[in-house]
């Protein structure tokens, strides 16, 4: 019955609020399925108007017909559906028919949008999902929402965005995953030529106060402290030892590869040179579990190759000594199977349990802690950068944090003390100030 309502007010049939139309309903003035019918007509009526193909039943039963198609060698293509008036419905949204783009309103146009933008971002079912809650959380509903796009002004946009922002505090991040469920549709609708300006003019909206400060953590949570390292290899050591988990093996590994669980769960024997002694990055798991030919954003800083240490090498050498089983993947189980990167993940936790840990740290701590390591080690930043696979020194940064326990800080403070150490910095200064003289005094005779 609602779909009736919704429709008979999308196509202009009626021009009643939906209590007056529920009553209208039970008072036996309007019949639901016959305003359907209406419509299907109507529809049936407009396409055939404007369709020069022939729509047919195939021998499956389902409806087959062509649609016009510059990018085809015959400037057609041919689309099927499970119904007569299936193909009536998808023909009249093909050819815009009955749109009064005056009247076009988010909420319109948000699921053709999404389809879109999933399809030039490639995005995963799990972010279409993310973008679809977002939208019916914070956006479906509300005035931006139900009134003509053409009619949205930018105070409308700014009074939307203090009303999400005091209703639940977030950070500009947190905001802006929620936004784009605005500024997409609007760009889109001016791209589609529904609207002339986009109304979302950031530079004329105050909102931004109402930011909450984003929580930096404290290291402790952030990345593995040496002694934590060390109790993890030992636990890890002790795990293959009793059932042969090779995510044990991969975890003691990641900690000088630093890779993304998907990454590191994808490696394969062709990808190691153990003559160059390098490792090159070019493939991942994806969100769908499956392997794919790129790694995360597909960007050119995703591929990268990395040095593998002396222990490294030894690691990978143990697992092809150890492995009874052919694979081309590196990190394989007993009965041939890859091992995923949840088998990675839930390995970790479970070793964390084992050791007692009260709070859990994840697999993407290890990418920190390798980070700051390099850090602390005196590693270029653009070159940390170029390890983890990052595109920005931004993101990089993000990674950075003390690798070392307070008590270690400490006695690094007291070792590295510019006054403690100037003595011997002043002494080893004068004696390369008297080396170098004496190497120029032949010279100068």
């Amino acid at each position: 019955m609602m779909k009736a309502y919704a429709d008979s007010v999308k196509y202009g049939l009626i021009a009643v609020s939906e209590k007056e139309w529920n009553n209208l309903v039970e008072r036996g003035i309007i019949n639901p399925d016959t305003v359907l019918s209406q419509i299907t007509m109507m529809k049936e009526e407009a396409v055939l108007a404007v369709h020069r193909y022939k729509i047919s039943t195939l021998s499956d039963g389902r409806v087959g017909t062509y649609v016009p198609d510059d990018t085809k060698p015959r400037k057609c293509r041919n689309i099927k559906e499970s119904s007569y008036n299936k193909m009536i419905d998808r023909l009249y949204a093909f050819y815009n028919l009955g749109q009064d783009t005056n009247n076009i309103r988010l909420c319109d146009i948000f699921d053709e949008w999404l389809v879109y933008k999933s399809k030039k971002k490639q995005n995963s079912e799990q972010t279409k999902k993310q973008n679809k809650a977002s939208y019916e959380k914070y956006v479906k509903g509300t005035k931006i929402d139900t009134i003509p796009i053409k009619r949205i002004m930018t105070i409308d946009l700014e009074d939307w965005a203090i009303n999400v922002l005091s209703m639940k505090g977030m950070t500009a991040k947190g905001f802006n995953t929620h936004k784009i469920t605005v500024t997409g549709p609007l760009k889109y609708a001016k791209r589609k030529g529904y609207i002339s300006e986009n109304p979302w003019q950031k530079d004329e909206m105050e909102y931004t106060h109402l930011f909450k400060s984003e929580r930096i953590k404290p290291s402790a949570e952030m990345v593995f402290y040496p002694d934590e390292i060390d109790d993890l290899c030992q636990e890890f050591e002790r795990g293959y030892a009793l059932n042969g988990n090779i995510a044990n093996i991969g975890l003691m590994a990641n900690f000088e590869l630093g890779l993304r669980v998907g990454e590191l769960s994808a490696l394969r024997w062709p990808d190691i040179n153990f003559v160059n002694e390098t490792v090159f990055i070019q493939r991942m798991e994806d969100s769908s579990g499956n392997v794919v030919d790129y790694v995360k954003s597909d960007s050119e800083a995703g591929y990268r190759e990395l040095d593998l240490s002396d222990e490294l090498i030894q690691i990978f050498k143990r697992i092809k000594r150890e492995s009874r089983v052919l694979s081309e993947y590196v990190f394989v189980n007993a009965d041939g199977s890859r091992a995923n990167k949840m088998q990675f993940i839930h390995r970790l936790t479970k070793a964390e349990i084992a050791l007692g840990w009260e709070k859990f740290k994840y697999s993407h701590c290890i990418r920190r802690t390798v980070a700051s390591r390099m850090n602390a080690e005196g590693w270029v930043l653009d070159e940390i950068r170029r390890w983890l696979g990052h595109t920005s020194k931004e993101t990089t940064l993000k990674y950075l944090y003390n690798p070392y326990r307070e008590s270690e800080t400490k006695c690094r403070v007291k070792k590295t003390s510019i006054l403690h150490t100037n003595n011997s910095c002043l002494k080893l200064s004068q004696e390369n100030t008297a080396s170098i003289g004496y190497k120029k005094m032949p010279e100068a005779l």
